[in-house]
């Protein structure tokens, strides 16, 4: 505990910025780094580092089942396994559910900028699977407002970007239009529920009139006994 400790005030207290060439006072981003956002983040970095393995093995493993002309078994990773054999860009999203909501961008700032590419393309992947689309868009634009430049520059990931923008403005809309007819329906019951409960909420409300007077009646009593 005390290792932990001193550690947690060794990392709040580096001078480093945390968006890369940017100065301390310059950096719109600024927060403390504490234990827990360095270990979110290196959580992350881990998964991703997984999700590369395991689709490095699904690209060979296609290869070795075409050559052999037969479906080859594929081993399952224990990690996977742990998680309900799930797939390994469903493992990255487990471990981005897993992180408080308060230490969400604190962990994304310390994440290095060669991560991002490949959280990019798996964003995409899980957005178009309509995977929690409000928690991967809030990573998603933060990762952008802090790599613009980085992420701009990079001829690369101009296409990954493009394929981004279709997808989000697709499915933030399908949510939106869900939200909207979820909250309409609602209204309708909250009116149903009013309409048909409207004489129980006045018999409620004289009661408690009644009840009121009761109380002054006795108030106004033990006073006149009093004096």
């Amino acid at each position: 505990m005390q290792r932990e400790a001193e550690y947690e005030e060794s990392v709040a207290k580096e001078d480093q910025p945390a968006v890369p060439g940017e100065t301390q006072g310059d950096n719109y981003f600024t927060g403390k780094k504490t234990i827990e956002t360095v270990k979110a983040a290196e959580r992350i970095m881990e998964a991703v580092e997984l999700y590369r393995e395991e689709t490095a093995k699904m690209k060979e493993h296609k290869a070795i089942c075409k050559a052999a002309g037969k479906e080859v078994p594929l081993p399952i990773n224990p990690i996977l396994m742990a998680y309900g054999s799930i797939s390994p860009s469903a493992y990255v999203l487990e471990i981005f559910k897993g992180i408080k909501s308060s230490e969400l961008e604190e962990s994304l700032l310390v994440l290095p900028f060669s991560y991002v590419p490949d959280l990019l393309t798996l964003f995409n992947e899980l957005i178009q699977l309509g995977s929690d689309v409000e928690l991967l868009c809030r990573c998603l634009f933060f990762l952008l407002r802090i790599h613009f430049g980085q992420t701009t520059s990079n001829q690369m990931l101009v296409p990954v970007i493009e394929k981004l923008k279709e997808t989000t403005i697709s499915k933030v809309r399908q949510v939106r239009d869900v939200i909207g007819f979820n909250m309409a329906g609602l209204d309708y019951l909250k009116r149903e529920c009013e309409a048909k409960s409207e004489v129980m909420f006045f018999a409620d409300a004289t009661s408690h009139l009644e009840e009121k007077k009761r109380k002054r009646k006795k108030r106004e009593k033990l006073i006149l006994t009093l004096t």
